[in-house]
């Protein structure tokens, strides 16, 4: 069962459902479900029930905090909820102390009335695109348990494509929101780079981080978004929709090439755009984030390298071989590739193209540094020029989930919003994934 927050807050204001009711029946089934599943790696139970029954009075005597007043979260384990240790996926020597105070998008979800479920599951150091965690385990996609989520935000998409919860809040580097939406098949924002605070969340890569929603749906993405930050929707003229040359060959399986393409079309996307040498600006991406986690975590592989995993210990150690010279011209790439970007999409245009070139793989599979240029090499470029970008699920591919992703210039989040309203309604009749029978097909997944 997905679980629409905007539907549920209807419920809530028409009396025949409470945050209470809704905020148990998720509890019972984490409780169920989670061992299997791995989405979470503590829940909140006395938390959310408190926060459950407080926003059940305030609704029941008219105080109104907005749309998201008792919606049940999840939370990456990579934001400080007070009260409670941010793992940040990290061998248990390196979790610090139970966090003194909220991170600030959390206060934000708070002040708007969401009830915090839990920490949800994550790559190590949020540095991978499997969620397959040496210190906790793989967290196990509800489409087949035998396959990855996607990462590093896999918990997120594991808990909202099982049902266990109805938003999440995820973040970015180089896919982490896209890759795992795209694999669950739900709704994830990468929104314009600052937008939204990073205060109290572990980085990665201070320069390319970036904290975002995800959703079943796009209504509950976007008033997530606003919650979290100071965007507002606002009306917009019509956007022309462009797809990026190169981003459909290549190695991007057929399948998904189709589905993408059908899809960009049924939103009048008729032009195909020449991106230019896209291989370069992967490059730099991969320079600046290898380099910026490198210098983030050297103290802790010089006095603990062997509480590192494996693959993220190998990763982090490509990133002393970076010379400042290549810093600094990835830097030159990367703004170069935006403002590139911004010419061609400017205040009236969104560019369509897939998320992953390939479905959730096994677990286990290619994992480490080959999985991550695979799975990460179609959203990075995005990271670099830190434009929004909303992923889509466009449909099934031998019955695992895959994705859509429509990117716009810095600030451009509305332009995002008229264009997903389209894919919505296309979707509804048949368009895009079928909600039902991937509901279903999740679900036997997860109890089977």
């Amino acid at each position: 069962m997905l679980i629409s927050a905007a539907a549920v807050a209807r419920q809530f204001r028409e009396g025949s459902l409470t945050p209470n009711e809704l905020t148990e029946e998720l509890l019972e089934r984490i409780a169920r479900e989670n061992p299997r599943l791995n989405a979470y790696y503590e829940v909140l139970d006395a938390e959310a029930r408190r926060a459950a029954a407080m926003a059940t009075r305030e609704l029941r005597e008219g105080r109104d905090r907005g749309p998201l007043h008792g919606i049940p979260v999840a939370v990456k384990d990579l934001f400080d909820v007070a009260g409670s240790v941010t793992t940040a996926g990290a061998h248990a020597g390196f979790h610090p102390p139970p966090a003194a105070a909220d991170a600030e998008v959390i206060a934000r979800l708070r002040a708007a009335g969401a009830v915090l479920l839990g920490k949800a599951a994550l790559h190590e150091w949020a540095f991978g695109l499997s969620t397959n965690n040496e210190h906790f385990g793989p967290t196990r996609n509800p489409y087949d348990l035998e396959r990855i989520p996607g990462g590093s935000s896999g918990g997120c998409a594991a808990a909202l494509a099982a049902g266990l919860a109805a938003l999440a809040l995820g973040s970015d580097t180089g896919g982490s929101i896209r890759t795992p939406a795209a694999l669950c098949g739900v709704v994830g924002i990468k929104p314009t780079y600052g937008l939204v605070s990073l205060r109290g969340m572990t980085p990665l890569s201070r320069s390319l981080d970036h904290a975002g929603p995800m959703a079943t749906t796009v209504e509950d993405a976007f008033l997530t978004l606003e919650a979290i930050s100071g965007f507002r929707r606002h009306p917009a003229p019509r956007p022309s929709v462009l797809m990026g040359n190169g981003y459909f060959t290549g190695d991007v399986e057929p399948e998904i090439v189709e589905l993408v393409r059908a899809a960009a079309r049924s939103l009048g996307a008729a032009q195909e755009v020449d991106l230019g040498d896209v291989q370069a600006v992967r490059q730099a991406n991969t320079a600046i984030l290898f380099s910026d986690a490198a210098a983030l975590h050297e103290e802790r592989l010089k006095t603990h390298p062997e509480w590192f995993g494996a693959s993220v210990r190998e990763r982090l150690t490509l990133g002393f071989q970076y010379r400042g010279i290549d810093y600094a011209r990835a830097r030159d790439t990367q703004r170069e590739w935006t403002a590139q970007l911004v010419r061609l999409l400017g205040d009236h245009a969104v560019l369509a193209v897939p998320t992953t070139p390939t479905p959730a793989t096994i677990i286990g599979d290619r994992e480490g540094a080959v999985l991550g240029r695979e799975m990460s090499r179609l959203t990075a470029p995005f990271n670099l020029a830190g434009v929004p970008v909303l992923a889509l699920p466009v449909g099934l591919v031998r019955g695992l989930p895959v994705g859509m992703q429509l990117v716009a210039a810095p600030g451009r989040e509305s332009l995002l919003w008229e264009v997903a309203k389209e894919y919505d309604a296309w979707a509804a009749v048949g368009g895009g994934v079928d909600g039902s029978t991937a509901r279903t097909q999740a679900g036997k997944e997860v109890s089977r």
